[in-house]
């Protein structure tokens, strides 16, 4: 059982809590926590959900995965100046949509003549499409994504079907995710809320200013691994990096 080096590693990493917080967040005191970390006590049923609770993952994590085994999936946080870019976009609704709008959107980058353009291959991001009713959800398994293609300065496609929008430079808050796909609906999940957990405890809010995408996702390969770059749009904020859109870092 992983019980308590997992509470010392929840604790690290949601801002450094002490002992002492932890108790009293749960109404206990300090050596309770203390004992639970060191294996010479165990919560009661109702504290370790209220644990979970508290550090916002799941019961048969908290007591069975080692989750400091986690850092080598996660990079740390940083806040990316992202400059302005130019993308084409399509969505699309089905049970499948990630598979089926790469799909559309690698046909139309072939019919559009954007793979004929000398250079590195064009960058492709990605992002879930939340307007779908619950009867779409619930009755037929349907769920939304998004696609789109960043364009080069000056170029135009020689075909339509797809939406070309502009974005201006922003602030995004960004980690990787080392090999995402491995375990799909943890890890990405996963990432979202840990970046979510770095804003609140850094004050850096979360924006919800219009004209620009809330978050995307990035797939790349690092040092012949696959990651994926997740990207939250945020608020201003002095630590922010310089960044182009596809750079690796």
């Amino acid at each position: 059982m992983f019980l308590g080096t997992n509470l010392q590693y929840l604790r690290k990493t949601n801002g450094n809590m002490t002992q002492e917080r932890l108790a009293e967040r749960m109404g206990v005191s300090r050596q309770t926590v203390s004992k639970w970390e060191s294996g010479d006590g165990c919560p009661e049923l109702s504290k370790l959900v209220e644990l979970c609770d508290v550090f916002s993952c799941k019961l048969d994590a908290l007591l069975r995965e080692d989750m400091a085994a986690r850092d080598t999936i996660y990079s740390p946080v940083r806040i990316l100046r992202v400059k302005g870019f130019r993308m084409a976009r399509y969505v699309m609704i089905s049970p499948q949509p990630e598979d089926d709008v790469n799909a559309y959107m690698d046909a139309w980058a072939q019919r559009s003549g954007l793979l004929d353009i000398p250079g590195p291959a064009p960058v492709r991001i990605g992002w879930d499409f939340p307007y779908v009713s619950q009867e779409q959800k619930s009755r037929f398994g349907l769920r939304g994504y998004a696609a789109a293609y960043l364009l080069p300065e000056g170029f135009e496609p020689v075909c339509g079907g797809a939406e070309i929008v502009s974005q201006p430079e922003t602030n995004y808050a960004v980690m990787t995710v080392r090999d995402p796909f491995a375990a799909a609906f943890d890890r990405i999940p996963q990432a979202y809320q840990r970046i979510l957990e770095y804003l609140s405890h850094s004050g850096i809010p979360k924006s919800a200013e219009s004209g620009f995408l809330p978050c995307f996702e990035w797939v790349c390969t690092r040092d012949g691994v696959t990651c994926m770059d997740v990207f939250i749009h945020c608020g201003s904020t002095g630590q922010a990096v310089e960044y182009q859109l596809g750079q690796v870092e």
